[in-house]
């Protein structure tokens, strides 16, 4: 069959261009695959490993059964020195018992520790998207895997083989595969079908993804176990602290001896996955060929790199929804949205990625091996693979919209809670040109990416209303504004990012000097060095002097900028409808509202990044000191906000809400949960008061910008 090339982005061409079902699977069955060969020395490599690991749970059941060894002998040998008599003697007696007993607890505990439960999932029965299926099937043919016994559907970029039940299908053919439909939405059918390759390449290994099935859980088991807490651990913590120190003593022992257990757990797990590191990256290398052959070795780099760069787009996606759910708004098609956010990734931003990934090395202890590796092993193999449509892989799936849609709402649910409903649910284009997305690159774009929230740009609202230049006179300012503002931002681009940097320094010594302050000398860190309080001192003077200087070198820049949106403001009065214009009222209000405001953020914000210095150094055991400082910028932090609130009063928020008319004040206030730790619940509020208002200033200049585009732009300017 020939070759089908469709438009190189992964926007659906037109419905006769797509390939149907019956030549995309006789595209498949054309070519059956050669089996990849598995060296005798990988099989018994893995199989050592895979005992080796096993091996790490009897050690640490050795040492359980040694300490309760020790504890009963302790009990039934040395009873004698109760005859002693006294308190002494009965401590002596006692409190090894105590300890050995609650030690020995503990260190059982991990043994019934629970796996969190698993959220709920999407399966596809049997008659759902039946095209996908024999597509599955298909190339589980050709790999010579075992065909799964149920797909599962969800919106992560990824795709996965596993066992249906866990250990419960070890034996059997029980298999799962995993399917994560922004891999549909943003690839191609030769390197959506590549990757469904390499996970099948997993299920034909037998023998061999049976071991690593039980050295990944071994090892998942130890990390889990290491480091959860629960209720026993806060009990034995809180009790040892509220006893008298006599007796309690004997608790702190055991608190130390289920410390040296998590230690020895701790050194197991290590010691498990620095055994299984060569063995799960050789497993990679083998699936890789599988998918080599699917799709030809020439195409294994792109489809890596697509992966990766799908991954960041969903970090894009996630961040645009973290913004709209402060309206209560979420995008109804969360994998189209992943890709639209990767396509929109500039052509500079892909090639610096390009590199990182080019360069990129894989480290001993890595469990996969690095892009760059896998790539020249692909390439060396010279496959020219058997599948070679380009077609959208969403054409696999007939109805993408619906079963995309219901992925989307089970990841919200999962994520927000059963506080989605429908109304909170939007087409995607509808939210993304609800302003969030426009707004912010207009505004990046309309200053020459020299915009800041920490130099704030305000209009003179009464200046707008008296002026009284006419149109052919504003389009030809505009025209002069914007000449002289691209003018400035050539000019001043490097004093712009000695500012920015100069605030990060600024931030830097903040924090190091909370830390101090809290007594946390030996956490302070400047540049990644330990600093005294001179040197944080010094450096926090050293990068305010930095900033003023830049500042002083940014005034003509700022100028310019406010020039010209004033002037193309202006200029919106005449040529943008009256629907518009109502609208560049009511921003102009709210910037108004926002002018007094935004000092206050700004302190807070700084305020915030101490705060933000002392929760990064928590520790099961804090100083009563620390606590106290915690809890006086914990106050300090509630009563900005309380300010910053009364700044507000009853200003109106000026965009559209899920909930109707609100006010900034109630835009700004998050809900937290029941019962939080007053700690925590004043700087999460304030956290959300900078987050949300900082960013609602940020729309509204862009939202301007906007405005101010479509005036300069109407009027030729």
């Amino acid at each position: 069959m020939n070759e089908q090339d469709t438009t190189p982005d992964n926007h659906a061409p037109a419905e006769t261009e797509l390939p149907s079902i019956e030549e995309i699977l006789a595209a498949i069955q054309d070519k059956p695959l050669k089996p990849a060969r598995v060296s005798f020395f990988y099989q018994l490599a893995l199989f050592a490993v895979a005992i080796a690991v096993a091996l790490l749970p009897i050690a640490y059941l050795s040492l359980i059964g040694l300490t309760g060894w020790a504890v009963i002998y302790h009990a039934t040998e040395h009873t004698d020195v109760l005859s002693r008599g006294g308190g002494g003697a009965l401590f002596a007696y006692v409190a090894p018992l105590t300890v050995g007993v609650i030690a020995v607890l503990f260190m059982i505990k991990p043994l019934f520790a629970r796996r969190e439960e698993s959220p709920g999932t999407l399966i596809l029965s049997d008659a759902e998207e039946p095209d996908l299926q024999a597509f599955v099937k298909a190339i589980c043919r050709f790999v010579g895997a075992p065909e799964p016994t149920e797909i599962e559907i969800n919106c992560e970029v990824n795709a996965a083989a596993s066992f249906r039940r866990g250990w419960l299908s070890l034996l059997g053919q029980d298999l799962k595969l995993i399917v994560g439909l922004p891999l549909a939405a943003g690839m191609d059918l030769r390197c959506f079908g590549g990757v469904l390759a390499h996970e099948f390449g997993h299920f034909a290994q037998g023998a061999g993804m049976r071991l690593t099935f039980v050295i990944r859980n071994v090892n998942a088991w130890f990390s889990r176990v290491v480091y959860e807490r629960d209720q026993w651990d806060h009990w034995l913590e809180a009790t040892a602290k509220s006893i008298d120190l006599r007796i309690g003593i004997a608790l702190y022992l055991a608190m130390l001896f289920v410390w040296l257990t998590r230690r020895i757990l701790w050194i197991l797990m290590w010691v498990g996955h620095v055994l299984s590191c060569f063995a799960l990256r050789h497993m990679e290398y083998d699936a890789d060929t599988w998918e080599a052959q699917f799709a030809g070795g020439d195409r294994f780099a792109e489809t890596s790199e697509r992966l990766q760069l799908l991954g960041l787009g969903q970090g894009r996606a996630l961040e645009l929804l973290r913004e709209t759910w402060k309206e209560k708004r979420l995008a109804q098609n969360l994998p189209d949205l992943v890709a639209e956010e990767t396509d929109d990734f500039p052509i500079e931003t892909i090639e610096k990625f390009k590199q990182a990934v080019s360069e990129s090395k894989t480290g001993v202890f890595d469990t996969h091996p690095a892009d760059s590796d896998r790539i020249a092993a692909a390439e060396k193999l010279d496959a020219p693979g058997i599948f070679h449509l380009k077609a959208p892989a969403r054409v696999l799936f007939r109805d993408w919209d619906g079963i995309a849609a219901r992925a989307t709402r089970l990841f919200y649910e999962q994520a927000v809670g059963n506080g989605v409903t429908d109304e909170n649910i939007l087409p995607n284009q509808t939210l993304k040109s609800a302003g969030h997305t426009a707004a912010y690159q207009a505004c990046d774009r309309y200053f020459a990416g020299q915009f800041s929230t920490l130099r704030p740009l305000f209009v003179d609202s009464a200046g707008l209303a008296s002026d009284t230049r006419g149109r052919d006179e504003l389009a030809a300012a505009a025209r002069e504004a914007a000449a002289q503002l691209a003018k400035e931002a050539g000019t001043e681009a490097e004093a712009f990012a000695r500012f920015e940097q100069a605030d990060a320094s600024r931030l830097e010594a903040m924090q190091s000097q909370a830390l101090i302050s809290a007594g946390r000398r030996s956490s302070a860190r400047i540049d990644g060095k330990p600093v005294t309080g001179d040197k944080a001192f010094v450096t926090l003077e050293d990068a305010a002097a930095s900033m003023r200087e830049s500042r002083c070198s940014l005034e003509s820049f700022d100028r310019a900028a406010k020039k010209r949106l004033t002037v193309a403001l202006l200029l919106a009065r005449h040529e943008l409808p009256e629907n518009e214009t109502a609208t560049l009222s009511g921003l102009l209000e709210a910037l108004d509202t926002m002018r007094p405001v935004l000092p206050q953020l700004l302190h807070l914000r700084d305020s915030l990044a101490g705060m933000s210095a002392l929760f990064n150094d928590l520790r099961e055991e804090n100083e009563d000191a620390f606590i106290r400082t915690l809890q006086a910028n914990a106050t300090d932090l509630e009563a900005q906000v309380k300010e910053v609130k009364r700044r507000l009063g009853d200003a109106r928020y000026p965009f559209d809400h899920a909930n109707g008319d609100i006010s900034m004040a109630k835009f700004m206030t998050v809900e937290t949960e029941p019962g939080m730790d007053p700690i925590f619940r004043r700087a999460t509020e304030a956290e959300a008061c900078v987050d949300r208002l900082l960013h609602l200033y940020l729309r509204i200049v862009g939202s301007l910008a906007v405005i101010a585009e479509k005036a300069e732009r109407a009027a030729g300017a």
